[in-house]
């Protein structure tokens, strides 16, 4: 099993309207991120668009993320 990559993303939560720094843990094809001291995991489709797999998040802000979430790894590029 390969060990989990840890990042950070800011992202403006559409619930918040403010820019929120969230811990992201991605190991397999799910994301999991730490949002108000809960996990949401998240799951990028391969087709530009992400899925909410648990957690209670609306899809607008599971799409900010996960936006957020592919510019963390076109930097790293």
């Amino acid at each position: 099993m390969k060990e989990p990559t840890n990042f950070r993303i800011i992202v403006n939560l559409e619930t918040t309207g403010q820019a929120e720094s969230l811990r992201v843990s991605h190991m397999d094809e799910t994301f999991n991120v730490q949002l108000n001291g809960k996990t949401v995991i998240i799951l990028n489709n391969g087709d530009n668009s992400w899925s909410l797999v648990e957690g209670d998040l609306d899809q607008l802000n599971i799409n900010l993320i996960g936006d957020a979430i592919e510019q963390f790894y076109k930097k790293r590029c």
